[in-house]
């Protein structure tokens, strides 16, 4: 996943997701009494989130899986004139020498993770990963998301234009719960289209085992919300949950 896809990610909507997380932060930052320093960004994708940090005076170290999304990344903190370190990372695998004041994962990445033993052992990496007292901020589709919204429509067109064409067939295993998304692109060059297929998977947990799983790594939850701008409590139809977690 995330091969050749990247190229249609960064050209679409989708960073403006993290864009929004970084503006969104400051507050939660505030809520908590948090002045970190260093923050790491798991599943950084195209790196919108981490340089923005960046900008902002942090030294960020942001990892991904997919060597695509890495180089955008790193083509992104040039363009912007920040100095970013990216690394291809396993987020099931999290290991590093130093440790930071911060760690987030944006835009459901979590949700890729397929398995409940995977999901608690990102979140035991993340913890390995911070300083004593440091912070976990994340967000998760939940199944009102992935079960019903992802399933309004048969196709979904998500970009149509001179140099994109993107569209999404959605389906929904309510045994396994888990959703899989069909994206079918097509990227100009020239007078030439390429055409680009992946399929991607989400599983929607519950928050009883997002909740165990944060307990077992040895992560203190310390807000669950349905919204982060607002800071409110989940309410039915709230297709998202953000986290708020602490290394104890």
């Amino acid at each position: 996943m995330y091969g050749k896809f990247a190229e249609i990610y960064a050209r679409g909507e989708y960073p403006r997701f993290s864009a929004a997380a970084a503006g969104l932060l400051p507050p939660v930052l505030r809520q908590f009494k948090m002045k970190p320093r260093t923050v790491l960004d798991v599943a950084c994708g195209e790196g919108t989130f981490a340089v923005a940090m960046a900008k902002n005076g942090h030294p960020v170290t942001g990892v991904d899986q997919s060597r695509e999304m890495l180089r955008l990344a790193r083509m992104r903190a040039r363009t912007e004139g920040v100095r970013v370190r990216f690394l291809r990372r396993d987020m099931r695998s999290l290991s590093f020498r130093e440790e930071f004041d911060l760690a987030t994962c944006w835009y459901d990445s979590l949700n890729y993770l397929l398995r409940q033993e995977d999901l608690e052992r990102t979140f035991r990496g993340v913890r390995r990963a911070l300083k004593e007292g440091g912070f976990f901020i994340f967000d998760m589709n939940n199944e009102h998301a992935l079960s019903v919204v992802w399933q309004r429509n048969p196709s979904n067109v998500q970009q149509d234009d001179a140099e994109t064409f993107e569209v999404h067939r959605p389906s929904w295993d309510p045994k396994r719960r888990i959703a899989t998304l069909r994206i079918t692109g097509f990227i100009r060059s020239g007078k030439m289209w390429t055409r680009i297929d992946e399929e991607h998977r989400e599983r929607a947990y519950g928050l009883p085992k997002i909740r165990r799983c944060l307990r077992n790594a040895g992560l203190r939850e310390l807000a669950v919300w349905g919204s982060i701008r607002d800071m409110t409590p989940v309410r039915p139809g709230n297709g998202r949950v953000w986290i708020v977690a602490q290394k104890s």
